[in-house]
């Protein structure tokens, strides 16, 4: 359950809390509870002034906040949010993408093991997780090196994936 202090999200979760981008803890928990992710001050900067203690449950408008790309993917691979910064970095507004499948409709270039292949691994353990990557978007306008972390959250089987450009290249 999520409750919202204001525009902080906090989670209720009584587990241990770690900042998916820089893994610095957020919060001790039981360690007999399930691992959360969340964001931490320094990686969220001023976009909402508190640290976000549940990804998978973030409000529209803190997700669109994040001043870098945020994906929230069901368990099957469809997208179910897509923020501001994330429309701005893939050129593709939320409306075009919302409701379709992220590795078959959308960036088909992920189905590969690199990336794909980390979304299924993280489902099938059963139990929240993170995987942090780089990856290779080539699009006819440039291609776009970034940076994933990819958080999978077992209560909801959701991911959310976070962006963050690293190099982006008119002919790479």
């Amino acid at each position: 359950m999520m409750v919202s202090c204001g525009r902080m999200a906090i989670s209720e979760n009584s587990g241990p809390v770690i900042c998916a981008w820089c893994e610095a803890e957020l919060k001790r928990g039981n360690l007999k509870s399930p691992l959360a992710h969340g964001i931490c001050l320094a990686c969220m900067a001023a976009a909402a002034g508190d640290p976000i203690e549940d990804l998978s449950h973030l409000p529209p408008d803190l997700l669109d906040a994040l001043p870098f790309g945020a994906i929230q993917l069901a368990g099957d691979g469809t997208i179910i949010a897509y923020n501001r910064s994330e429309s701005a970095l893939s050129g593709l507004s939320p409306e075009a993408v919302i409701g379709k499948n992220f590795f078959r409709d959308v960036a088909p270039c992920t189905s590969v093991t690199e990336f794909g292949g980390q979304f299924e691994a993280l489902r099938a353990k059963g139990e929240n997780g993170r995987a942090k990557m780089r990856f290779l978007f080539k699009f006819a306008r440039g291609a776009k090196l970034v940076e994933i972390v990819m958080v999978y959250r077992a209560a909801t089987d959701t991911s959310t994936l976070l962006v963050k450009l690293a190099l982006s290249e008119p002919k790479l």
